[in-house]
């Protein structure tokens, strides 16, 4: 021990980490599990603030969960995408203990998540005062091995999504997927919907039950266009229920740009 770490406390972080040794057993949503991890590791440890991180690509994270209070939440994240990201990116720092200076002395953390040789993500802490968390490490370590054994009992990192970040890939999809019909679909539509009012520029000439119908097909086609529209306005895709068991996207449910 280094003095400061007690009895009790080893106690207190062995019974953290055998709850969420069961719960990862038992299947517990992914979530929820680093939420829980996050959460103990903050109150174990004594930080402020606390995160892990599984990246994705493109700077973007697949999963992930922050805990402690909101003012170091806000300064831990400030620094993960300041100082943090810039030594991944630029310097292939793997871990790191050390202390500087937010908003007063501060000790900071940043340990990898490594599945093999390859590194998917960190754990990451910020604690208030001029602490050494290097004393720390093999708590966080086991912490992050835990974490890694959560992504592979879901069948890995790779198929895990964060709930956010599900919501995002679902609106880019309805995106791509309204893009595609619009390009598709909406030429010819124009066409056909151009070919009917033509029609019905003659309608002294067509018989009421003829006319009747192109009205009918000009309707369906402004129709068919004005779902394309709102298909291609959608900021946030949610979903509906559909006979059968499934679900669709709510085209007139889900929130649009310029909606009020």
């Amino acid at each position: 021990m280094d003095g400061k770490t007690t009895t009790q406390d080893f106690q207190k972080r062995y019974l953290a980490l055998s709850r969420l040794t069961v719960a990862t057993a038992a299947g517990e949503a992914v979530d929820r599990l680093l939420g829980t991890a996050i959460a103990e590791a903050v109150s174990l440890v004594g930080l402020i603030a606390g995160s892990v991180r599984i990246f994705g690509a493109e700077d973007e994270d697949t999963a992930g969960a922050m805990a402690g209070d909101a003012a170091g939440q806000r300064q831990l994240r400030e620094l993960e995408s300041t100082l943090l990201g810039q030594l991944r990116r630029n310097y292939s720092v793997r871990s790191l203990f050390m202390t500087l200076d937010v908003d007063g002395p501060a000790g900071l953390f940043s340990y990898p998540l490594k599945s093999g040789d390859t590194i998917i993500g960190a754990v990451s802490g910020l604690a208030r005062g001029e602490r050494n968390l290097a004393s720390e490490e093999e708590f966080v370590a086991t912490l992050a091995a835990m974490i890694v054994l959560i992504g592979r009992a879901a069948g890995g990192w790779a198929t895990v999504v964060s709930p956010d970040r599900e919501a995002s890939v679902k609106t880019q999809a309805v995106l791509e997927t309204a893009a595609a019909i619009n390009h598709e679909i909406n030429n010819p539509l124009m066409a056909v919907m151009g070919n009917v009012e033509l029609l019905l520029r003659r309608e002294a000439q067509i018989d009421p039950d003829t006319r009747e119908k192109l009205h009918r097909i000009h309707e369906a086609a402004a129709r068919i266009h004005q779902v394309t529209q709102n298909l291609m306005r959608i900021t946030e895709a949610r979903s509906a229920p559909y006979p059968g068991g499934s679900s669709i996207i709510d085209i007139e449910g889900s929130p649009k740009r310029d909606e009020k």
